[in-house]
């Protein structure tokens, strides 16, 4: 798997120089947000898509804590319904055989009720 991880190193890298390069040309290009009434001053258009990739990562994150946390509770409820099975599975097997096998002649046929008619 080193391969992989030399491979994604080299992606971010390459994200993070297009981004430089974005930020560079976009320097003297700024905008105004409006918020309903609110109006803010005008800022810089890299300020903006950086705070709203931000966001994004962080909104992200935080959905992949609580996904996380859920696996995690998931994961000791099963493990803990695994551990009885396998102790219930463990007295079923340290049962011991019980009773003889006693011998009492033939086996009798069973009548079956097409034969009562």
């Amino acid at each position: 798997m080193p391969f992989m991880r030399f491979l994604a190193l080299i992606l971010i890298i390459a994200v993070f120089c297009v981004a430089l390069v974005f930020t560079y040309q976009n320097k003297d290009q700024s905008a105004t947000l409006t918020l309903g009434a609110w109006t803010s001053e005008p800022v810089p258009v890299f300020v903006i898509i950086l705070g709203s990739f931000l966001m994004g990562v962080i909104f992200t994150s935080i959905i992949g804590v609580i996904e996380g946390m859920k696996l995690r509770v998931t994961n000791t409820r099963l493990k803990r319904k695994a551990k009885r099975l396998q102790s219930e599975v463990d007295a079923l097997r340290n049962l011991p055989l019980s009773g003889t096998v006693e011998d009492d002649g033939p086996d009798q046929p069973v009548a079956d009720e097409d034969d009562a008619l």
